[in-house]
């Protein structure tokens, strides 16, 4: 016969506690015991101002989210917040499709890491338990009442250098630090300290030099993220792509435009964008969303219509060829983006532009072109 794990009592059915009340119990003890005196054992940087205000705010208001563009840093900065506070109960939500169950009666403070893509669910949450103090981190506000929004911004210029030659001294051995490239360093990569983190682990293979001059093509490169971290916090791509994936069509194609033409988006597009994190608050964008939106913008004009069968892909890499032969396979977006280990926005531009150069509309002309090549 097995025992309640919370107060001993023996259970007549396979179970770990006796009751409701020992469940809730033991949520609050391990609450009590999961949030460590540092979270990471790496050094943190900066952000005394932010440590400060995000505190001052937390005492003031019973929901607090914490919003920015990808890579700022808003889950490192709200685990610094509460290291050393006592009754958090932290729910890390970038890797799941809805929220977890979570006990009834929260002890102190619940955190809800990454709530971007479940906001529903978040609001939903909130709004039965009204008594809640939560901390919460998103590209987007939760819209919820009683909500205190507190944006991100990038790394002070000072603290963005001391967090770049922090991360690549640990790495060990000698690195030849030039004072006035790491300047151009850190405000190419926007002082973002996702960015600046894994352009600092490249300096056991790269000089500050060839750094610098391979950041035109950033996300190639910044693909060295640490094996335990998050999958979007493991490479620059992979945390914009996340942001990318949660913008309807409109949103999409406004991102790409304002990339290339900042001017011509419509304002109402262009404030959901900002409110999305992509754009900052004075409506000007970041050079690293920048140079993730403009391979998306289609810069050449339309070409004639032509009979697919007539049609060449010369212009284009084999991949395309590859595209076209898993689309006529019936495959979705998604199932190539996997298979072709790319994002889910290069297969998307991908269909885009074969429909535009074999002068077709839907994804069966491009399958009827295929199997007649």
């Amino acid at each position: 016969m097995s025992r309640c794990e919370e107060c001993g009592a023996e259970l007549s059915a396979t179970a770990k506690y006796c009751s409701g009340a020992c469940r809730q119990r033991a949520y609050r003890r391990r609450a009590r015991d999961v949030v460590p005196a540092s979270p990471r054992l790496d050094t943190f940087a900066g952000r005394t101002t932010e440590l400060a205000e995000l505190t001052t705010l937390l005492a003031r208001n019973r929901i607090v989210t914490v919003t920015g563009p990808p890579g700022v840093g808003k889950s490192r900065l709200v685990h610094e917040v509460v290291a050393n506070r006592q009754h958090v109960l932290v729910v890390g939500l970038a890797g799941l499709m809805r929220v977890p169950d979570v006990p009834a009666d929260v002890p102190g403070l619940l955190v809800l890491d990454g709530c971007e893509h479940v906001l529903a669910d978040c609001a939903r949450l909130l709004a039965a338990h009204p008594s809640w103090r939560v901390l919460a981190t998103s590209h987007v506000a939760l819209g919820v009442p009683g909500e205190q929004v507190y944006r991100l911004g990038p790394l002070a210029a000072r603290d963005a250098k001391r967090l770049f030659l922090d991360r690549a001294m640990a790495l060990g051995g000698g690195f030849d630090e030039n004072a006035s490239l790491l300047d151009v360093v850190c405000a190419r990569l926007d002082r973002l300290p996702l960015a600046l983190e894994l352009a600092a682990r490249l300096v056991r293979v790269l000089t500050l030099q060839e750094i610098a001059e391979r950041l035109d093509d950033r996300f190639a490169v910044l693909t060295t993220g640490p094996r335990d971290a998050p999958a979007h916090h493991r490479s620059l791509h992979a945390a914009f792509d996340r942001a990318y994936a949660l913008l309807g069509e409109d949103e999409k194609v406004a991102l790409h435009t304002f990339a290339l033409r900042p001017g011509s988006v419509e304002p109402e597009v262009a404030e959901r964008l900002r409110a999305r994190s992509l754009l900052e608050p004075g409506f000007t964008m970041l050079e690293s969303v920048r140079q993730f939106a403009l391979p998306g913008v289609s810069v050449t004009p339309p070409r004639p219509p032509a009979e697919p069968e007539e049609t060449a892909l010369s212009w284009r890499d084999e991949r395309l060829v590859r595209v076209a032969a898993m689309v006529a396979e019936g495959l979705t977006n998604r199932q190539i983006a996997d298979g072709l280990h790319v994002s889910l926005r290069t297969v998307e531009a991908d269909v885009r532009d074969l429909k535009s150069v074999l002068g077709v509309r839907s994804r069966a002309q491009i399958a009827a072109w295929t199997t007649r090549s």
